[in-house]
């Protein structure tokens, strides 16, 4: 039937009349949870998306989804039309009995829901266990789970560290295939060199320098006095050796790509038979090891090197401490290792000192040690003294990195490089601002290490200048692994690249195979990796990195958690380290940093949040500023939530 033009512009004037919402866009990203609920996605070329809890459809946190965003650019927000894929398929958590029904409750609180669980399996309330998941959880109704590993009870120290591992899919076991590939390597490999090949420096005074827990040592370091200066041995591990381009080692460590340093465990990147063995420069044992040797004046400038295959015998092992005891005077290894030691001290001052000259960008951060009893219970945290004899290996290595980056990129050949980019110049321009917060005023930060450098020189005398170093430190770029050769900010180095680690690190490994490409008498025509699998090995690394980063820091702030458990009332100094909308972070001396929500500060008047001068205003006239020194009381630890709560005293 045909309508007459009068219906059609009543129709259209009713439409036209009737709210309507912006039909939106789709975009594809990664849901990231708050533990209160809601949640942003992230995609490239926009904002993350805010996610209202209600408007989740089902996803949890980790899935892959589909978004409709609404609103501009500045603040977008969107709702979730599909789910892609599962960022999961198992959850670690506290069994407990609800109603006559077992549950699983996340430990993760971006899992902000409850499994219910098969009655059948062994497992208990209080313990921690993992399930698998057998129907995702759709509010109101709570997801399905069978659990397949039980952890441990609630109270043993230990199992948290266990269920962080499981949380972030690292395993301390290695697969049947692997340890067997392992088991059947001969102690002197010669995949890449005959014995006659590689020369030897068993002779050479070479000396180990690691912590006192180290289990794998991938350096040594030996010198002696010549005509023009020092020649200088850095020998590295060969690990290329045993591990073989695709064998099951190979495709393992690729997967794991760093060995993990918990606060009460190391989990290597390679089988034990390597990474404490085999390929371990042990005291008084035959070892390969790819050797830089290289040629410095007095003034500590490189005059020339070469890159060796070679066989050493480690003649000492040293912890940093015992070597800094030497230094001062303290302790003999007798004349011929001291007389190592002092020189490579001798040799390393003058290395850093040419380092800061170019401009090197040195943060001075205390770390935090956590000191466990024998059950794993945290006792104590301490500072750690940062002592000269880190820095002599520390420079070492940078030297022989940026020899081997160098070396590499003029033979035309590709490869992994450690890259560092400027910063960018807008997070330049909010340190500037925050900076300006704490009475350090600014006109212009550029983007070069002088400047960055001089800033930090400036603030060396002043109390927190601990906090300016973190801020600082949040403005710059992560550095990452690629394979162009973009130089490295930080070290003010125009090539770099890891060569010195690659017992627990595969990028080292990588350029392990490609030095011996170009060392050999006849180069194959076909290079060891094209640029796409350099790429895409670079990009897995550099994305590992940060998962591994994170979970060592997590496992410290667990035990820090724990340790500040039982000292709940107690009163401490600190000093305000950030501020946001909901309260203000404080840190104590020996690195410890809890919460102070807005809330607690009702006594002290109405506070809001001035985002423009990064300070939390109150009603009766009182300011917090970051780098203000309080006094606040320990109120409330949640392990669960890994959070320590204070209130300002």
């Amino acid at each position: 039937m045909k309508r007459d033009s009068k219906d059609k512009n009543k129709n259209k004037k009713n439409i036209e009349h009737r709210p309507r919402r912006s039909r939106g866009r789709l975009v594809v990203g990664v849901l990231e949870v708050n533990p209160r609920g809601f949640g942003f996605v992230s995609s490239m070329g926009i904002p993350d998306v805010y996610i209202a809890e209600d408007d989740m459809d089902g996803a949890i946190h980790g899935d892959r989804v589909k978004v409709v965003v609404y609103g501009g650019k500045g603040k977008p927000y969107g709702k979730i039309r599909k789910i892609l894929s599962r960022g999961t398929s198992e959850i670690v958590g506290l069994i407990r009995r609800i109603g006559n029904k077992f549950h699983l409750i996340p430990l993760n609180r971006r899992y902000n829901f409850t499994l219910l669980l098969d009655d059948e399996g062994e497992f208990e309330e209080n313990q921690v266990a993992v399930a698998a998941i057998e129907r995702y959880p759709y509010f109101p109704n709570p997801g399905v789970g069978r659990v397949v590993k039980v952890l441990g009870s609630e109270g043993d120290p230990r199992v948290g560290i266990l269920a962080l591992m499981e949380e972030y899919k690292i395993s301390a076991d290695f697969p049947r295939e692997v340890v067997e590939e392992a088991e059947r390597l001969s102690e002197l490999s010669t995949f890449y060199c005959a014995p006659g090949e590689r020369k030897d420096l068993r002779k050479k005074v070479a000396l180990t320098i690691d912590p006192s827990d180290a289990k794998d040592f991938d350096d040594a370091l030996s010198i002696e006095e010549v005509e023009e200066g020092w020649l200088v041995g850095v020998h590295i591990a060969d690990v290329s050796e045993y591990v073989r381009p695709a064998s099951q080692i190979d495709i393992e460590a690729r997967q794991r790509s760093f060995s993990v340093y918990l606060v009460d465990r190391a989990i290597p990147m390679l089988p034990p038979r390597l990474s404490s063995d085999l390929c371990s420069l042990i005291e008084g044992k035959d070892r390969l090891c790819l050797t830089v040797e290289m040629v410095l004046n007095r003034r500590g400038e490189l005059l020339r090197y070469k890159v060796i295959p070679s066989v050493i015998r480690v003649r000492k092992r040293l912890t940093y401490e015992e070597a800094q005891e030497v230094l001062d005077g303290r302790n003999t290894f007798g004349e011929e290792i001291d007389r190592v030691l002092q020189r490579l001290s001798r040799v390393a001052k003058k290395l850093y000192s040419r380092r800061k000259k170019e401009g090197m960008v040195e943060f001075d951060f205390p770390e935090a040690k956590v000191v466990l009893d024998e059950e794993g219970r945290a006792v104590d945290v301490r500072v750690v003294e940062r002592i000269f004899s880190y820095r002599i290996v520390e420079h070492f290595m940078i030297l022989a990195n940026s020899v081997i980056a160098e070396y590499v990129f003029n033979s035309d050949i590709q490869a992994i490089y450690r890259v560092h980019e400027r910063p960018d110049r807008e997070k330049l321009e909010q340190l500037r601002r925050i900076l300006a917060s704490v009475g350090i005023e600014i006109k212009r930060i550029n983007r070069s290490n002088r400047t960055i450098n001089r800033l930090l020189k400036r603030v060396e005398s002043l109390p927190f200048k601990r906090l300016v170093h973190t801020l600082v430190l949040r403005s710059l770029s992560r550095a990452r692994y690629d394979p162009v050769c973009l130089g490295h900010f930080g070290l003010a180095l125009k090539y770099y690249l890891h060569f010195t680690s690659p017992i627990r690190r595969y990028p080292d490994l990588v350029v392990h195979r490609i030095v011996h490409e170009l060392i050999k008498e006849e180069r194959s025509l076909e290079e060891p990796y094209s640029f796409e699998e350099l790429k895409d090995i670079a990009s897995y690394a550099s994305m590992m990195e940060e998962k591994t980063d994170e979970l060592e820091k997590t496992s410290v702030k667990m035990k820090i958690v724990e340790y500040m458990e039982n000292k709940v009332g107690e009163c401490f100094k600190g000093v305000i380290s950030w501020i946001t909308h909901r309260g203000i972070f404080v840190e104590l001396d020996n690195t410890v940093e809890g919460f102070v929500s807005k809330e607690s500060l009702d006594s002290w008047g109405d506070f809001y949040y001035d985002e423009d001068d990064f300070i939390l205003k109150g009603s009766k006239g009182m300011v917090f500023r970051l780098g203000d020194m309080v006094d606040v009381q320990l109120v409330e630890v949640d392990r669960s939530a890994n959070r320590i709560c204070f209130r300002l005293i």
